[in-house]
């Protein structure tokens, strides 16, 4: 199923609130792109602003409607990236020089997962039932 896309010149907008995640997964959906929930304090893309609400819609003209191809698109060889993103009710482009000189030392997996996971990024499984064989 192809995402619906705009007429030309139609906006389509939403509050400059804060969004719920299912109105965003839902926007992004909508729009063929996927949701970014935030971006890791001096990475390149908070530098440039990318925050909570924006919608990735392309890398390097390569569509982004899933994560996976998100990732293949960022696998490209080194060099700037461009990004463009939804926000506001319209397109933004953004330019990343991924030449990794400005790039900040890359964080332990474990830190970046406890992040994720504190920011519930991740969906985390319940406890299992207990089996003292309590049955209250």
């Amino acid at each position: 199923m192809q995402a619906p896309r705009l007429a030309a010149g139609a906006r389509l907008s939403y509050s400059q609130g804060m969004q719920s995640r299912d109105a965003l997964a839902k926007l992004a959906r909508a729009l063929g792109g996927i949701p970014v929930w935030g971006s890791l304090p001096g990475s390149p893309a908070h530098r440039l602003g990318v925050r909570y609400g924006d919608i990735v819609l392309s890398v390097n003209g390569m569509k982004t409607s899933t994560i996976e191809e998100y990732f293949r698109a960022r696998s490209g060889p080194d060099g700037p990236l461009e990004v463009v993103l939804f926000r506001d009710g319209r397109e933004l482009t953004l330019r990343f020089d991924s030449d990794g000189s400005d790039e900040p030392s890359t964080p332990p997996l474990e830190s970046v997962a406890e992040e994720v996971v504190a920011a519930r990024l991740l969906a985390t499984e319940p406890p299992p039932p207990s089996s003292s064989g309590d049955t209250n």
